[in-house]
């Protein structure tokens, strides 16, 4: 699995470089460059930064420190994932996340010395989580195939709980879209069809398809999970381009008699809104009333101070940021700021992809106003086994009243 990624490891001490090549070995990596002269670390890494998994960096060191390396990284459009190695002041972590973003890195976290094996590997789950985005699956989805699904109605959301711990309530769900081909045994997962809807421009069809779809199973999963749940349905800044999109949406969700207010709109971050169009479309979604929630926080382009210029009501921290936080300083760092600038502007935080108990009690005990969503809560699923799941909830938290779901739709 890790055979083939390589590895840049930037530190003056030798003890140190020893320590992660042998840990990294252990867990299966083979190409693994250990180097205590930045300067040398730099011009390998110039000569083909997409052949470089992740780099770990030291930040301070003679000659050359960690803030330059992350600067030059920066000039050398390294798309790769990154991490520092110190035990500095908090602030400092912080300040060097923020550089970090600025010159668009993928910073992943921070580990303390002495070096852990546990910190090393949570590393690279974040790296694997934050790369995923740009990697293909072998099972890649032709667009005939795709097509196909699109015209047979085999597009299907599945939904995903986000959950206020505080209170044990279910806030809303995220409608996730899959393909149910009939020959798959498992639901089809994003990452083997989006890159081709995406390249044939055909997504804002993918995302009319699953919100009028969420949007026929809303009536029950309010009866289900309670009159104050919502609903998150997901676009990508490129649909923002549409000046129309909000006129688009409401017609969609108001045919059903919903309020504007039951709807967010998620927007993922990984790439930037910018353009007078999108900001005009963002705008008017928000003066319409919808819900606007900056997905995948950590992951783009979006710096914290920037929030406070754009409408959002919610932003989602990006499971990258949320894997080891119990012992990464630089992950904590950030979404205290995040935390710090949610309560400023009454807008609601959510961590996404909570999959480790470590994890949640952090959370729960450092930001009990945070709702949680994740695989440890619910893995995204079907509309007719939500129901079980809530049951199972309910018995666990609280007994209001469960009412069963009718999975079948009707045919617009």
């Amino acid at each position: 699995m890790f055979a083939n990624k390589h590895i840049v490891i930037i530190d003056d001490s030798e003890a140190i470089l020893m320590v992660m090549k042998t840990m990294l070995g252990r867990m299966g990596f083979v190409k693994i460059t250990t180097l205590t002269s930045a300067f040398k670390a730099l011009d390998l890494i110039g000569t083909n930064p997409n052949d470089i998994y992740m780099v770990l960096t030291d930040l301070r060191m003679p000659t050359i420190d960690g803030l330059e390396v992350l600067r030059r990284l920066g000039e050398l459009n390294y798309a790769g994932a990154v991490a520092i190695i110190s035990e500095m002041d908090s602030r400092i972590i912080h300040l060097a996340a923020e550089i970090a973003r600025n010159h668009h890195l993928r910073l992943i976290g921070c580990i303390s010395k002495p070096i852990q094996l546990d910190d090393i590997s949570a590393l690279v789950e974040k790296a694997d989580e934050l790369l995923a985005s740009t990697s293909f699956d072998d099972n890649q989805l032709d667009l005939s195939q795709i097509c196909e699904a699109f015209d047979r109605g085999w597009v299907v959301p599945y939904y995903q709980p986000k959950v206020n711990f505080a209170t044990m309530k279910v806030e809303s769900v995220e409608a996730l879209v899959r393909l149910k081909i009939p020959k798959e045994v498992n639901a089809v997962r994003p990452c083997r069809f989006l890159p081709a809807v995406f390249e044939a421009g055909m997504l804002p069809k993918l995302s009319a398809q699953v919100l009028e779809l969420a949007t026929q199973d809303f009536s029950q999963i309010k009866s289900l999970l309670g009159a104050h749940v919502k609903l998150s349905v997901n676009l990508c800044p490129q649909e923002l381009e549409n000046t129309y999109l909000a006129d688009s949406i409401e017609a969609i969700w108001q045919d059903k008699g919903f309020e504007n207010n039951e709807l967010i709109l998620e927007l993922t971050e990984e790439r930037s809104i910018q353009s007078n169009q999108q900001l005009e479309c963002l705008n008017r979604l928000r003066l319409r009333g919808f819900g606007l929630s900056l997905d995948d926080f950590g992951t783009g382009f979006t710096n914290i101070n920037q929030l406070r210029s754009l409408p959002y009501t919610e932003v989602k921290i990006d499971r990258s940021l949320v894997i080891n936080i119990h012992r990464d300083s630089f992950c904590q760092a950030v979404v205290n700021g995040l935390a710090d600038i949610a309560q400023q502007l009454n807008i609601n935080l959510i961590a996404e992809g909570v999959e480790h108990f470590n994890e949640l009690k952090f959370l729960m005990e450092r930001y009990p106003q945070l709702i949680l969503q994740g695989y440890l809560i619910s893995m995204p699923r079907p509309l007719e086994t939500l129901s079980a799941w809530f049951r199972s909830w309910q018995r666990q938290f609280g007994h209001p009243k469960v009412v069963h779901i009718n999975a079948t739709r009707k045919n617009k």
